[in-house]
């Protein structure tokens, strides 16, 4: 799969893009609790032109909901309209329904993803969207159009997740060389630490974490701290949406980090 940065999104779409309808441009602007599996979910739909093809995006983390950030796919609303999620467990959705949250495991957010993607279609009049999912989002995404395919013109994954022992394998030796080239010896250190550890515990992930991020993941992480402050110590308005990133994590965190793309996606029916 062709490289896609965390925030640039262009792909052919000559089977998806219709001629423009000859009457003015329809916005849509739509943010609110929407009753999702039995309890309200945060859901954006946005953009310049409801005509256009729609994009259901799937958010990373675990827990990494988008609502502090829709002003970073204001260029995409141009040309799509763009449905934001805060998953079950995250962000707004989190907000509303707190820790009492019920049911957070992947076939459950696997459901959510399907019935998001139905209230959209119904809103906007259309037949199908594109789903695109970024990291733990890529992954949802491959349980979501495996299992709907009707629903999507195509899946687009970017900083795909596909076997974790296999990423952690090539990122660590990764991680070394460029410890080593830049004379890093308390990163290098970092790594030896955790070499006893599982290839999936979390700080064992952790240790290799800074030598992985693109100039476009530089960026939107400096935004979020922004938004958030400390992950310690949160800004007053950061501290709902940090308490849903660590609590959609600690659920499905485990079980996510064991999927294996290549058993379980070898072939997808959509493209």
């Amino acid at each position: 799969m062709a490289s896609i940065s965390r925030r640039t999104f262009g792909f052919c779409t000559a089977a998806v893009l219709v001629p423009a309808s000859a009457q003015a441009a329809e916005a849509i602007d739509e943010t609110g609790y929407v009753s999702i599996g039995g309890i309200d979910q945060w859901v954006a739909i946005l953009g310049q032109d409801r005509a256009n093809p729609a994009i259901l995006y799937l958010h990373g983390g675990p827990g990494e909901a988008q609502s502090p950030f829709l002003k970073t796919f204001a260029p995409w609303e141009h040309d799509f309209t763009v449905i934001n999620w805060d998953q079950r467990g995250a962000g707004k959705t989190f907000e509303k329904n707190g820790e009492a949250t019920p049911d957070l495991t992947l076939d459950r957010l696997t459901a959510d993803a399907m019935e998001v993607t139905r209230y959209a279609l119904n809103r906007l009049g259309k037949r199908k969207l594109i789903l695109v999912g970024q990291s733990f989002g890529a992954m949802l995404g491959l349980m979501v159009a495996k299992r709907a395919p009707e629903l999507y013109y195509a899946f687009v994954g970017t900083g795909q997740f596909v076997n974790n022992a296999l990423t952690m394998e090539y990122r660590e030796r990764w991680a070394r060389e460029q410890a080593a080239a830049t004379h890093d010896a308390a990163g290098l250190k970092a790594l030896d630490d955790v070499q006893t550890l599982s290839v999936n515990d979390w700080k064992r992930i952790g240790a290799s974490r800074k030598w992985i991020m693109s100039p476009p993941d530089q960026a939107y992480l400096k935004l979020q701290t922004e938004f958030m402050g400390s992950p310690d110590h949160p800004k007053p308005e950061a501290q709902a949406w940090v308490k849903g990133y660590g609590f959609e994590s600690s659920k499905v965190g485990k079980e996510s980090i064991v999927y294996d793309a290549m058993t379980e996606a070898k072939s997808l029916p959509v493209p």
